[in-house]
């Protein structure tokens, strides 16, 4: 790798006038793998000893979106089933941390995010108390429709 540098208001930068080590395409398709998730999820699934439907069941997950969910590992979940995965299969912060970001997500500072990560690290994992705190912040329900 070669490195030039070039100054601009006194300030040094440096870039690299080789090419590139992938193509974009290389990238782009290594990004939006979400086979990790998919390994992370069974991994959980089977060590609490459930099965998919109970899952999809308590995430309140329609049986044709677990399908698909389940069946093609470029399949990336939305941010919602994934919170709602993490709170049906009462997930410790690490754990959930790890999945949401398996799925290409993280939790950040957002209303709904901080009710997510408080109901987690709180212990709180019943739906309609998950639903009431939501609401409690004038933000849509997770698991209620």
């Amino acid at each position: 790798m070669v490195a030039n540098d070039y100054r601009l208001a006194g300030i040094l930068f440096l870039y690299n006038k080789s090419m590139p080590e992938k193509t974009l395409e290389q990238y782009l398709a290594e990004k939006t793998n979400y086979e990790e998730f998919h390994t992370y999820l069974f991994k959980l699934i089977q060590n609490r000893g459930l099965t998919d439907p109970e899952v999809y069941k308590a995430a309140g997950i329609d049986r044709k979106t677990w399908s698909k969910l389940v069946s093609n590992p470029k399949q990336r979940p939305t941010k919602r089933n994934v919170c709602a995965l993490a709170i049906a299969l009462r997930l410790q912060y690490k754990e959930c941390k790890h999945l949401v970001k398996s799925a290409g997500y993280i939790l950040n500072r957002d209303p709904f995010d901080l009710v997510i990560r408080y109901c987690i690290e709180e212990g709180i994992y019943d739906p309609l108390k998950v639903d009431e705190l939501l609401v409690s912040q004038q933000l849509d329900p997770l698991f209620s429709k």
